[in-house]
């Protein structure tokens, strides 16, 4: 028998001083923004970013840790589109961690520590299956499409019906 690894993940809020750490983490992933049909962003565009995010009291962003290294990040709205929802709209696991656990673990805790929250969507941009097989397999269902690229999943939090 295999023994199991426990991956220890740790979320951190984002602070301004963190683009050249995001910007990283991005630029370690090309295929997600390929995929979106878009250059990863430079680090002027995630300073830019990162000062949006502040002006912004519902949204919440979280670099993902394991031990001391940046593998991801996660971004999402509270309160959208409606009051008592949240909208996922990117979780980002840097390319060579991927396939290891970690988006699993990090949506998890965030649907554990979403008071307040009755339903989660999550956004999947562009032609993405594996990002669409993986929300399926984490109980979301499809929502809506919202154009040609953009495709909404949710999930009911708590009790009762999605």
């Amino acid at each position: 028998m295999e023994a199991m690894r426990t991956l220890s993940l740790s979320l951190r809020p984002v602070r301004l001083e963190d683009a050249p750490l995001l910007h990283g983490l991005f630029s370690r992933s090309p295929g997600y923004f390929a995929l979106i049909g878009m250059e990863p962003p430079s680090l002027e565009d995630v300073v830019q970013d990162l000062h949006t995010l502040e002006r912004d009291p519902r949204r919440r962003a979280f670099l993902l840790f394991l031990e001391r290294e940046a593998v991801g990040y996660l971004d999402y709205k509270l309160h959208y589109p409606e009051e008592g929802e949240a909208t996922l709209s990117l979780l980002l696991i840097r390319e060579d961690r991927q396939g290891q656990g970690i988006g699993q673990k990090a949506l998890r805790h965030l649907m554990e520590h979403l008071a307040g929250v009755e339903r989660l969507y999550a956004v999947v941009y562009g032609q993405n299956p594996r990002a669409k097989d993986f929300f399926r397999k984490e109980g979301f269902r499809h929502a809506r499409d919202g154009g040609p690229a953009v495709s909404w999943y949710v999930r009911q939090l708590g009790a009762g019906p999605a």
